[in-house]
């Protein structure tokens, strides 16, 4: 990771924090664990099997050992279900040690598994690890075409409910994703235009405007003072 970084990559995101918002697909829901842990429940292993691996989850957790981190995952491969429910906070957390190779083959196989039910989610998601590799010329390239393919496939201005707040919620953070990855790279035209671009999207939803700001606010910085500062230096 390059030093100096912008505000944006000082603190990494989730590569698959969207499965903690209230806007997730109800396909990622699913596979991310309720539906699936019934049906195991049912027909799979037996309950003390997965007490077992979520104590080992839980020891893993507190303290991150490579003992710990074989007994966890030996214990979850035994209960398929909570394996695939946990495989993206176990990626996020190898990313944290910087246990690169490790986190990228979790959170490839994780992204996979939602590929079909939350395409542009696991697209961001796909982006997210190129951004942990230092890859930010290629990060640009598939965030942009995101954008791309989300305004083609779909018309903000004819949404409402779930897609309007998981779909809209996503297009502007990749079009935040895309001028803090212009910044990096020192494209200040571009930069420019994703911000204006932005701040146009933003704009015609008051809703989704304060939910974004509001959550740069919880890390403590004001966004759209950052974008007009970030504006006159252009």
């Amino acid at each position: 990771m390059k030093k100096d970084l912008s505000p944006y990559f000082q603190e990494k995101f989730s590569f698959l924090s969207f499965k903690d918002k209230r806007w997730m697909t109800a396909g990622a829901a699913c596979i991310a664990g309720v539906f699936v842990l019934v049906v195991y429940f049912q027909s799979g292993p037996k309950p003390e099997a997965f007490a077992a691996a979520e104590e080992a989850v839980a020891k893993w957790g507190s303290a991150q050992s490579e003992a710990s981190y074989q007994e966890m995952r030996r214990a979850l491969k035994k209960v398929p279900a909570l394996e695939e429910k946990y495989e993206a906070v176990i990626a996020q957390k190898l990313f944290e040690g910087d246990q690169i190779s490790e986190a990228l083959t979790l959170a490839h196989r994780s992204l996979s598994r939602i590929q079909e039910d939350a395409p542009f989610h696991a697209a961001y998601g796909e982006t997210t690890l190129l951004i942990e590799q230092g890859d930010y010329q290629d990060a640009l390239e598939k965030s942009v075409g995101l954008k791309e393919q989300m305004a083609r496939e779909h018309d903000w201005n004819q949404m409402s409910g779930e897609w309007l707040a998981g779909g809209a919620l996503l297009y502007a953070h990749n079009l935040l994703r895309i001028a803090f990855l212009q910044q990096e790279l020192k494209n200040n035209p571009g930069e420019k235009a994703a911000w204006d671009e932005l701040e146009s999207f933003l704009k015609e939803k008051e809703s989704l405007s304060a939910l974004v700001i509001g959550n740069f606010r919880e890390k403590g910085l004001d966004l759209s003072n950052y974008i007009a500062e970030r504006k006159k230096q252009l």
